[in-house]
């Protein structure tokens, strides 16, 4: 039912815009924003979400794009942040257990594009990616009555080429879809360390 929906919906914004192509519009639209929605499509056009199934979570949630004759500057910005409690082993510890992560990924490029057709574009170019990333746990596991945990960060700074699909519904409303390959300088520092002991109360046995 969800699909049939969804691709109802596609094609009465399909046919709206065919319908609205005679209107010319007398302003050109210069900056462009847009949102990742790979994992809405995914959610109604993917069936089998068994076992392996990994559900997809964007870099880059919002785009944005200047548009001028020779070309567009492209831009996105993404960012993850989690902060969750962890549950001791030993009912006796009172020690606080977390695990915190949050990343920083933004990328800034040039695209040329090529008007295959009235609705239809190709478009390419290159990208600078900078992304940070953070992330201590607690309780990575347990070594004894030790329990040990990590602490980590990662710097990636990386340029990629990119090649893209862009389908247009309207001046106001397009689909892209693009690939690309990166090549990277990272820069990381892991840490480990200990959670102080905690006693444990061991059953005693008459002498």
């Amino acid at each position: 039912m969800k699909k049939v929906l969804l691709i109802f919906v596609l094609i009465l914004i399909v046919l709206t815009s065919f319908g609205q192509d005679t209107i010319t519009s007398t302003k050109p639209y210069k900056d462009e924003f847009g949102l990742d929605v790979t994992g809405l499509i995914q959610q109604f056009l993917i069936i089998n979400q068994g076992e392996y199934y990994v559900e997809y979570s964007p870099t880059y949630y919002l785009t944005y794009r200047r548009h001028f004759k020779p070309g567009n500057i492209r831009a996105a910005i993404g960012s993850a942040f989690e902060n969750k409690d962890l549950s001791p082993t030993w009912t006796t510890d009172t020690n606080k257990y977390k695990s915190r992560s949050y990343s920083f990924d933004i990328r800034i490029g040039w695209e040329f594009i090529n008007q295959l057709s009235k609705h239809w574009q190709i478009f390419y170019g290159f990208d600078f990616r900078p992304s940070y990333y953070y992330s201590k746990n607690d309780l990575v596991y347990w070594s004894s009555s030790y329990a040990t945990g990590r602490e980590s960060k990662n710097q990636i700074y990386a340029v990629a080429p990119l090649l893209g699909i862009r389908f247009k519904f309207s001046d106001r409303l397009s689909l892209t879809t693009e690939a690309s390959f990166s090549v990277n300088y990272r820069n990381s520092w892991v840490r480990t360390y200990i959670i102080l002991p905690f006693q444990i109360d061991m059953p005693r046995f008459p002498m």
